[in-house]
């Protein structure tokens, strides 16, 4: 073998050493963290249990895999859609100390296929820095909050009674016609 043909095997052997110790770092960070989780598989991390919950319990059911690992695992978990770490929790505090107190450090989320099905896939918090239309979520926050003040949603009451006063007779009206009523009529 010549000098250039085992340079380059070792450069290879390093290369895949390298990627091999990485990916596994990536799967201790959730130990080192002290986070419960779904055992990951060294190659796929969590996504064939993903891919089995999907096949299971259908496509629209997928937003709902989150909460049945935390009813398992506890209310903070990590799992591996991959070989990045994903937190999920249920804590309420938590939940409100990082999308409403912190949410200037949370911008960049991930996107995931697997909540790519409505309404999840329309939300305000899935618009990172780049959102769909060249508008990141804070051009979006800093159009739509001057609207949301206390203010204006005082000024806007009147309006928002008398529509719903004129919902509750139209209802009121159909159901004299019928118990039943087709919302979408």
């Amino acid at each position: 073998m010549s000098f250039l043909t085992v340079a380059i095997l070792l450069l290879l052997l390093y290369f895949v050493s390298l990627a091999l110790w990485r990916r596994y770092k990536s799967f201790k960070l959730r130990e080192e963290l002290g986070l419960v989780g779904p055992p990951a598989d060294f190659i796929t991390g969590n996504i064939k249990d993903m891919i089995r919950w999907d096949k299971e319990n259908g496509l629209e059911n997928s937003p709902y895999v989150r909460l049945k690992l935390t009813e398992k695992y506890g209310k903070v978990i990590g799992f591996y859609p991959g070989t990045n770490l994903e937190l999920s929790t249920t804590d309420l505090e938590i939940a409100s100390e990082i999308m409403i107190k912190q949410f200037a450090n949370f911008v960049d989320r991930p996107y995931s296929t697997f909540n790519d099905v409505f309404p999840l896939n329309e939300g305000l918090l899935f618009i990172g820095k780049n959102g769909p239309h060249g508008y990141g979520w804070k051009d979006i926050r800093s159009i739509v909050s001057p609207v949301f003040t206390t203010g204006k949603m005082k000024l806007m009451y009147g309006t928002i009674h008398e529509r719903i006063e004129t919902l509750l007779n139209v209802i009121e009206e159909k159901i004299k016609e019928d118990d039943c009523i087709d919302v979408y009529e």
